[in-house]
């Protein structure tokens, strides 16, 4: 008889995907650098106390736009090789993308009402002592999320643990 035996992974080496815990939906963090080297960010964070289907609900929500559009082009792109009448097949999209748009825009009102929202703006050309402070205030709760949430996954941090670092960013987002 042949015992197998496991051993839990060492702080040392990586954490099997097996033995990963799900991601936490606590919102999401988005940057963007402009033309001319202007940093501008965005941090999303839900409210611990929402259903976390209804995080789910949101974050899918938030890639239905691009999503609806890339999808729309590609099927409107195939009718056309079908031959079928482009404005037929504008109509029959629109008739698919929109309800299902305002189902989840409607869904996800009362989690995205409830988030609270830190943005920061600032130039990388040229010194500005107001947008680097909003800068360093967003990325140290984005840092202290993405963190717990990495830690949460690898199963360094227990589910009480994320949620107090998830509720005290939330807190110092909204102040």
């Amino acid at each position: 008889m042949v015992i197998e035996q496991r051993s839990l992974p060492s702080p040392h080496h990586p954490v099997p995907p097996a033995l990963r815990r799900p991601r936490p939906h606590w919102g999401h963090l988005s940057r963007s650098v402009s033309r001319y080297g202007v940093v501008s960010s965005t941090l999303v964070i839900y409210a611990p106390d929402s259903p976390e289907i209804e995080r789910r609900w949101a974050e899918l929500a938030r890639g239905y736009g691009v999503f609806a559009f890339g999808g729309g082009l590609l099927v409107w792109i195939g009718c056309a090789a079908a031959g079928i009448p482009p404005l037929a097949a504008l109509v029959v999209i629109a008739a698919v993308t929109l309800p299902v748009g305002i189902v989840l825009a409607r869904r996800t009102r009362a989690v995205r009402h409830a988030a609270a929202t830190v943005s920061a703006c600032c130039s990388g050309l040229r010194p500005d002592d107001e947008g680097r402070a909003a800068q360093r205030r967003l990325d140290a709760i984005a840092d202290s999320l993405l963190g717990a949430s990495a830690a949460y996954r690898a199963g360094d941090l227990d589910g009480p643990a994320f949620e107090r670092i998830w509720r005290a960013a939330y807190a110092h987002a909204l102040s």
